[in-house]
């Protein structure tokens, strides 16, 4: 959740600096082949915008991803940068390309010849477009790693099936974020300014048309090519009803503002705006955890699953299933950063003392942390409240496993969920978890329980 709120905010910044360098382009050169020098007022406000809000906190929010991710799944970082070390470097060299052309680009306006100024305009548009063509693979690649999986070429994994369709989508979504930021920016114009209203228009104008054209590319192109596993998530309780409420919600709203905008572009101001790009964070969210949620149980779709452990392998590049081992040989002590378990302590848990708890503790933490949350640590805290997303205690509650017994019998049965990977572990581990989970749920009924360590 941490992620997904940083990655949408950066999201719309990041898209920003694609769709609405292009709009810029766009304008900047009917001002030069209609002699329009009217229109580089509004081109001075979008590139101050763009400078500040998509270039500064787009790329704080960027360094947020990168920090937040690593620290979440450091091993789901380390197979994207292993495989995509060289896409990632070109991706840093266009956004430098990007961050100097802007720069130059708002303090060279008015300063230069306006044809020299328009290729300005033009290569800071083909860097962000850039940008785009190295992202979208390795994004693809997490949900369709395609055929990597069985050759571990990285041109295989990069050139994903969903590669394309979703290069095409999310540069038409673009142009719906560039359609509102372009009429915030306009908005800021004086109502009497002569092309106000005309660069109104043709923001909303251009929002529409990108709205419209990755809903049918989404629909009929990158729909088609995600994974039919992954598509069969949308059903179950993996998929919760409120980002179906969010998606719907937030496009109809854009659309409709942006179609206000293109009708009545008198009618806009920039508290409209403002108030439209709350509504695509929230509706970008929705979006983002959607495709966050097509993945589940994996980072790394049929390789690497969200807890960090591949479980296929990969042949082609030398790599075992890990699944295996850590069954025969358990996980505790196993893996990087897991004590073995009698190095465990209940000191980071002072209401559990028994030892198999704190033992079942840690391993909750491991196996289960990616999705639940599983102990205070894995909760997120807002001041005095506290969220707790798919709590393991209330949804163990809510199905009345109440005791070890039974919540052993469903430990046994994890695979048989389209959104959940068998236990990994030992049946000692496995025990020690059911122990921890049990306390968990009569902590949540009663008094916590308190145990002492055997000596």
């Amino acid at each position: 959740m941490f992620v997904a709120i940083i990655a949408s905010f950066h999201v719309i910044a990041s898209h920003l600096t694609v769709g609405a360098a292009w709009f810029n382009f766009y304008v900047e050169r009917r001002a030069v082949r209609e002699q329009r020098p009217e229109l580089y007022e509004y081109l001075r406000k979008s590139a101050l915008g763009l400078l500040v809000f998509s270039y500064v906190w787009g790329a704080m929010t960027g360094v947020g991803i990168w920090q937040s991710t690593t620290a979440g799944n450091p091993r789901g970082i380390s197979t994207l940068i292993h495989n995509f070390v060289l896409f990632w470097g070109s991706e840093w060299y266009m956004f430098l390309i990007d961050v100097v052309g802007i720069i130059v680009y708002y303090y060279t306006l008015g300063k230069v010849d306006p044809k020299t100024h328009l290729r300005l305009a033009l290569i800071l548009a083909l860097g962000g477009t850039g940008t785009l063509s190295l992202i979208v693979g390795i994004l693809g690649f997490k949900l369709s790693p395609g055929d990597w999986l069985h050759n571990g070429e990285i041109l295989s994994g990069f050139y994903n099936p969903t590669f394309w369709p979703q290069y095409l989508m999310r540069f038409l979504l673009m142009q719906t974020i560039t359609g509102a930021w372009g009429v915030l920016m306009a908005s800021r114009l004086p109502r009497d300014f002569p092309e106000r209203q005309k660069v109104i228009r043709w923001a909303g104008t251009i929002g529409l048309v990108g709205m419209a054209g990755a809903l049918l590319v989404g629909r009929y192109w990158y729909w088609a090519n995600v994974p039919a596993r992954s598509k069969a998530l949308l059903s179950t309780n993996a998929f919760p009803a409120v980002t179906v409420d969010l998606l719907i919600g937030g496009g109809i709203l854009t659309a409709a503002f942006l179609l206000l905008a293109s009708w009545k572009p008198q009618l806009q101001s920039k508290l409209g705006a403002m108030a439209l790009f709350i509504v695509m964070f929230s509706t970008v969210f929705g979006a983002e955890r959607t495709r966050e949620i097509l993945r589940k149980p994996d980072v790394v779709n049929g390789y690497m699953s969200s807890n960090q452990l591949t479980f296929t392998g990969l042949p082609a590049r030398g790599i075992e299933s890990e699944e295996a081992k850590l069954n025969r040989d358990g996980v505790l002590g196993s893996l990087p950063f897991l004590p073995a378990a009698d190095d465990i302590d209940s000191g980071p848990s002072p209401e559990y003392t028994d030892h198999r708890v704190a033992v079942g503790r840690q391993i909750a933490i491991f196996e289960c942390s990616g999705c639940h949350s599983v102990s205070d640590q894995t909760v997120i805290h807002l001041g005095d409240n506290q969220l707790a997303l798919r709590q393991q205690s209330a949804l163990l509650r809510k199905i009345s496993a109440n005791d070890e017994v039974s919540i052993r019998a469903i430990l046994d049965n994890l695979g048989a969920y389209p959104f959940m990977h068998a236990f990994v572990g030992t049946d000692e581990e496995k025990d020690a978890l059911a122990a921890y989970l049990a306390a968990t749920v009569e902590e949540q009924q009663g008094p916590p329980r308190r145990c002492r360590r055997p000596r």
